[in-house]
């Protein structure tokens, strides 16, 4: 296939309408949208090497743009829930191994290093799952909606989720 006729192929396959509504769908699912417009742009790259290796149109060519940004925005979901297991984590540790004022005694600082130390591990115990829930609700502040969109779950598992999370390190915590 010619070079001019390949292009003029492609442009049929992506423009602006679609561009949008990429766009508007990523924003949806990844409520960013710097995200969603990095995505967006990812999604082109990568619909044109397939379309250039190929060398085969594809039926429908909008659909598989929107399958691409699906993995992708997948993609960007899994690597943001391990990066934000790893900063709560750091976070937790920074925490522990400051002293939080002068008026505090070196026997609170000892009690709130345990309690700390007894949560991260009551955290660890918990399913994958659950712990994910209980820190998207608790450090991001995503509502139950939200999280169920972004774990591919209902709604009511995001509440037993987190209720089974909150029992867990009450529990752990208060032994």
């Amino acid at each position: 296939m010619s070079d001019s006729i390949q292009a003029l192929n492609y442009d049929l396959i992506w423009n602006d309408s679609l561009a949008d509504d990429l766009r508007r769908f990523l924003t949806k699912r990844l409520k960013c949208a710097e995200a969603a417009a990095d995505l967006t742009q990812e999604t082109y790259l990568r619909l044109h090497q397939q379309n250039s290796a190929a060398d085969t149109q594809h039926d429908n060519a909008r659909a598989l743009a929107f399958h691409i940004a699906m993995n992708l925005a997948v993609d960007y979901q899994r690597k943001a829930s391990v990066r934000n297991r790893y900063l709560v984590a750091e976070s937790i540790d920074a925490i522990a191994e400051t002293p939080s004022g002068s008026q505090t005694q070196p026997e609170r600082i000892l009690i709130a290093q345990q309690r700390l130390a007894i949560l991260q591990t009551a955290l660890d115990e918990l399913s994958p799952v659950c712990r994910t829930v209980f820190l998207l609700h608790g450090v991001e502040g995503l509502k139950y909606a939200e999280i169920a969109v972004r774990m591919g779950i209902s709604v009511s598992m995001v509440g037993r989720h987190l209720a089974q999370a909150m029992l867990h390190c009450a529990s752990r915590v208060g032994e």
